[in-house]
């Protein structure tokens, strides 16, 4: 893996962790404060501007997401789908929908993370969702 890529999943894998913090508290602490603690005490880094744009998307743009989830998991209830796997998709479709980061990158990279994060069921059910809103919405699956 390049060290750009790597880099890239480091920020997302941060993201997802500070969404997560910030969604288990309903939103009561503000975004940049969850961010903040998990890049000073888990990574040990000042600042990581990919993780902070993508957090910023993904919580800026969350009332349209969820109606995107509820709309590509019809059979799963938003409040019941587990915590991680619902940050997953939230960075994802987010990602897809708002940064225009290639499908294809975005699936891979949030399946990898369901895989890193989730129960075994995760994978394929975030594969699904994304695969699905990417095909609906009209995205194309570029290779690079």
């Amino acid at each position: 893996m390049t060290e750009k890529k790597e880099a890239r999943r480091e920020s997302r894998m941060m993201a997802l962790e500070a969404l997560f913090a910030y969604l288990a508290r309903d939103g009561k602490i503000p975004f940049e404060l969850a961010l903040k603690h998990v890049l000073h005490e888990v990574a040990e880094k000042a600042d990581d501007p990919f993780a902070t744009k993508l957090l910023h998307s993904a919580v800026e743009n969350l009332g349209k997401i969820r109606v995107v989830i509820r709309a590509y998991a019809p059979d799963f209830p938003f409040e019941k789908i587990a915590p991680i796997n619902r940050a997953i998709l939230i960075l994802g479709i987010s990602e897809m929908k708002f940064l225009g980061t290639p499908p294809i990158v975005v699936i891979n990279e949030y399946v990898e993370l369901s895989k890193t994060f989730g129960e075994e069921k995760s994978a394929p059910f975030v594969n699904a969702v994304l695969d699905s809103f990417r095909k609906n919405v009209g995205l194309k699956q570029e290779k690079k």
